[in-house]
């Protein structure tokens, strides 16, 4: 390797840009500029220097930065700051934060979870990020609340087995900021806990189920069915990884399917359940 190609500091790559030093540590904590710690140090490579675009950008270029791969750097990083930075500049170019959920979070997860899977990550490294992920969820949750009355109430969960209830919380805060009131039960939720949660709820909506694994197919079949004896005509949505379209859903036994959260609430809009 020559002195050229040799990893900066911040201190060096500020000198070259003849930027202050703060200004380079900030380009790192957006993401917008590649770095890896060393210790307590950060190691900059200089092709990705030379990479760096700081050019003032109007809104609706910077709704199309590469906000996937800087949010997955610093997720990969556990750097719980940086990965709020990278959302608060998406926000701040005009991405709303359920587009920030489903067009930047979710690709990113399931980038992520394609690295562990081809062994190019380690669980470490997996769980590190799902962690980071939780924090940023539970700070933008309250962005998503929904003034007025409700539209009635959405109980979601996922069946048996299902340990991966990142994308449950998104669509759980989704729902919200439609007007719905959501019950969310989170992963693994057995069909008696479900039916005991149903239990006297005379504003029910829906339910929706996740199902991230297809191994849980079956699971969830099961649980719909459990389901379907306890709300009568109140509509059944399934979504997630393991279910590939609407087809796929209604052999579940599910009224419909949504490939995105954001088609979730409208859908049950248009399914108008009959109350209990």
């Amino acid at each position: 390797m020559s002195p050229s190609d040799a990893p900066l500091t911040i201190g060096e790559a500020a000198q070259r840009l003849g930027v202050h030093y703060m200004t380079v540590y900030r380009y790192v904590r957006l993401g917008m500029l590649p770095a890896r710690k060393e210790g307590s140090s950060w190691r900059i490579d200089p092709a990705d220097l030379d990479r760096l675009d700081t050019t003032p950008s109007v809104p609706a270029r910077k709704r199309s930065a590469p906000w996937h791969k800087r949010l997955q750097a610093r997720m990969l990083a556990g750097d719980d700051g940086g990965s709020w930075g990278v959302v608060e500049a998406a926000i701040a170019s005009g991405m709303e934060p359920r587009d920030f959920y489903c067009d930047v979070l979710t690709p990113v997860l399931h980038s992520i979870g394609r690295l562990w899977e081809g062994g190019e990550i380690g669980v470490e490294d997996e769980h590190l990020a799902s962690n980071v992920a939780a924090g940023i969820i539970g700070r933008l949750g309250p962005r998503f609340a929904s003034r007025g009355r409700t539209k009635g109430t959405v109980v979601i969960a996922m069946p048996a087995g299902e340990r991966h209830d990142l994308g449950l919380a998104m669509l759980a805060d989704i729902l919200r900021s439609d007007g719905y009131r959501v019950l969310n039960l989170g992963a693994d939720t057995p069909a008696p806990a479900m039916l005991s949660a149903l239990d006297g709820i005379e504003d029910l909506s829906a339910v929706a189920l996740g199902i991230v694994d297809s191994e849980r197919l079956d699971a969830a079949a099961s649980l719909i069915a459990s389901i379907r004896d306890a709300v009568g005509s109140a509509p059944v949505m399934v979504g997630g990884a393991a279910i590939a379209d609407d087809q796929s859903a209604r052999r579940l036994g599910a009224d419909g399917w949504a490939g995105d959260a954001r088609e979730v609430g409208p859908m049950i809009a248009a399914m108008k359940p009959n109350r209990r």
